[in-house]
Parts: C-alpha cells; sequence; structure tokens
C-alpha cells in the first residue's frame, strides 16, 4: 500500500511544472500578441494644438482577428439594443441585445444615454452575433433614477481620460479580488466628474458627465479640428503637456474612424482642464518608443464577459486594458500617469 501510494505521488510530481509551463505559454502568447498589434502599426506626423500632441497609429499589415460593427453603426442601425437588465434597474449592469449576424465592439469608456440614467463601459465587450450579454457599467448620471427613455442611445462621447483611467484601475483591482468582477469604485466615479465640472466652469442638474462636453463644444470642436482623421489609422498616441496620457489602439481602421472623435474629445478635455509649462514638445520617435514599450507591461488575463480574454495590463504608475479574440487584439488602451 505505501508502493503504490509512493508511486501515485512519483506520478503527480511532473504537474506542477506543466502548470508552470501553460502559465508561461500563456505569458508569451500574450506579448505576442500585444508586439504583434504594435508591430502592425507605424507612427504618423505627429500635430500639436495648445499643450495636447497627437500621433496617428497607420495600419501597414493586413488587418487581423474577428470582423465588428461599433456600437455606434450597431446602434445608428437599430441592430443593437441596449436597456436596463429589468424595469427596475441595476446601477453596474445593462442587457445588450445584439440583433444582427454580426459581432458588435462596445468600448471601455464609451458612454450610452437614456434609461434610468447615462452609463459608461466598464471595460470593452465584443457581442457575437445573435446574443444577448449583461455587460458591466458605471453611472455617469448622479443625480437621476428615472426612465427618461426604455432604450439607451449611443451619447457619443467617451469618458474623460483622467476618470477613465481611474475606473479602468479600480475594475482591474476588482478583477484581482474576484476573477469574475468588472465592478468600478461606483463613488470615485462620481467624484473624478464633480471635478471635471469645477475645473471647467461647466454644470448640470444631475450630475451628468455629457453636460462638461456640451457647454464645451467650442473647445472641443477646435481640438477636433487640429486633429484630424488620416488614411488607414487605427490608433493613437496622445501626449498632454508634452507627457505621455495615452494610447489608443483599434484592430480595423473602419472602426477606429466612428471612434476617432471620442477618443481626440476625450483626450481634449483634459488637456484644457490641465494646463501646465512643459520643457518642449514630444515627437514621433518618442510616440513609437513608447509604443514598443507597451507590449513589454506585465499582463493578467481574465474571461471577457463577451468573447474572448480582457487583458489587464500594468507597468509602474501606467495601466490599461486590451481586449484578445482569436490570439488577435481588437482593441487596447494604455494610460500615462495621471497627474
Amino acid at each position: 500500500m505505501k508502493k503504490n501510494e509512493k508511486k501515485s505521488s512519483e506520478g503527480s510530481a511532473p504537474k506542477p511544472a506543466n502548470i508552470v509551463k501553460t502559465k508561461r505559454k500563456r505569458e508569451i502568447t500574450e506579448a505576442v500578441a500585444i508586439e504583434q498589434a504594435v508591430e502592425s502599426l507605424k507612427v504618423g506626423r505627429l500635430k500639436n494644438y495648445q499643450n495636447m500632441s497627437v500621433a496617428p497609429l497607420v495600419g501597414v499589415t493586413d488587418e487581423e482577428g474577428p470582423e465588428y460593427l461599433t456600437m455606434t453603426e450597431a446602434l445608428a442601425g437599430d441592430l443593437l439594443e441596449v436597456t436596463e437588465i429589468d424595469h427596475g434597474g441595476s446601477v453596474p449592469n445593462l442587457k445588450v441585445r445584439n440583433l444582427c449576424d454580426k459581432n458588435v465592439l462596445l468600448l471601455d469608456g464609451e458612454e450610452l444615454i437614456g434609461a434610468k440614467q447615462n452609463r459608461v463601459l466598464n471595460t470593452t465587450v465584443l457581442v457575437a452575433g445573435q446574443t444577448e450579454v449583461i455587460v458591466p457599467v458605471s453611472c455617469t448620471e448622479q443625480g437621476r433614477w428615472s426612465y427618461k427613455s426604455e432604450k439607451f442611445m449611443d451619447s457619443k462621447i467617451m469618458m474623460a481620460k483622467a476618470a477613465r483611467s481611474s475606473k479602468s484601475s479600480s475594475v482591474s483591482h476588482s478583477l484581482k479580488i474576484q476573477s469574475n468582477s468588472y465592478c468600478s469604485d461606483q463613488g470615485k466615479v462620481w467624484e473624478d466628474i464633480n471635478e471635471y465640472h469645477c475645473d471647467l466652469g461647466s454644470h448640470s442638474s444631475t450630475g451628468a458627465m455629457k453636460a462638461a462636453y456640451d457647454q464645451r463644444e467650442d473647445d472641443l470642436r477646435a481640438f477636433r479640428e487640429a486633429f484630424p482623421l488620416v488614411d488607414g489609422q487605427r490608433g493613437v498616441v496622445i501626449f498632454v503637456n508634452g507627457e505621455f496620457s495615452g494610447c489608443e489602439i483599434l484592430s480595423r481602421a473602419d472602426a477606429y474612424k466612428l471612434v476617432h472623435q471620442k477618443i481626440v474629445e476625450s483626450y481634449s478635455l483634459e488637456a484644457f482642464r490641465e494646463k501646465k509649462e512643459s520643457s518642449g514638445k514630444p515627437s514621433a520617435k518618442e510616440a513609437k518608443a513608447l509604443l514598443v514599450q507597451i507590449s513589454s507591461w506585465k499582463t493578467e488575463r481574465f474571461k471577457s464577459v463577451g468573447l474572448g480574454e480582457d487583458l489587464r495590463l500594468q507597468n509602474c504608475e501606467s495601466h490599461g486594458n486590451a481586449l484578445l479574440v482569436d490570439e488577435s487584439i481588437v482593441h487596447a488602451a494604455a494610460f500615462g500617469h495621471d497627474s
């Protein structure tokens, strides 16, 4: 009996090594996927306006990974239905029904307006065709809990960069504590939105984030015109006050062009809120170096609430998140240190 027990013990000995090997393989796969996404892009001509600099990322290889519609075009075509999870509603969750045969991509930070209160996506989700999924969200309108409409609409804005970065960090923390939890720190989200209103001189009776955008439209228009979309663009590297503020990558140019304005405005709101003296303008070479560094950031993998897997990225005070589907990066966002 002892002999058999020893044999059984010896037979199980290699398992820890196999587990380590599998983990190492997964880490390499994640790093390679991000590296391939980076290598599929070239840094275009960097443009400067006031205290913000933008380097377009242009595709130089064939597009890979799954095809999809953006949330914007799916909602516009009545191909996507977003509602409260039931009539009573739930602040941290929404129900998404994909009514078409194509995948639909909802980006981290995109805002939906209507129903009982406005919300933003807590992470990027790829919803398969003809499926229904419950997606994690945060409230961006603290003072309302009553129906404006049965269904949500695209607000056409993305959460302001610093608030989005803070939200992403809290979601990563939540995932580390409980691997299937994409909850944010809702109190911090409201606090961040209130700070924007104070700093920008905007106001909303319900504490709505969108009001800050609406009331600074003239400023935002100038930034939009300064940083137009370029042919083949799939992403951006953005600097504010001469320092790295963030990077955004999508796998498909047709999708990126529909969210380019949202991304630029998100960082623009940050730029005219946080004007500081800088030692000089950043360069395209610096943007390229930052892009390459992102592929070496520490990565943790979690099951997405939709298709694929959610990657959480970390590098000292910088962090981000990405969606990996069929071994390809569909979307990645990296945030620089918040001042």
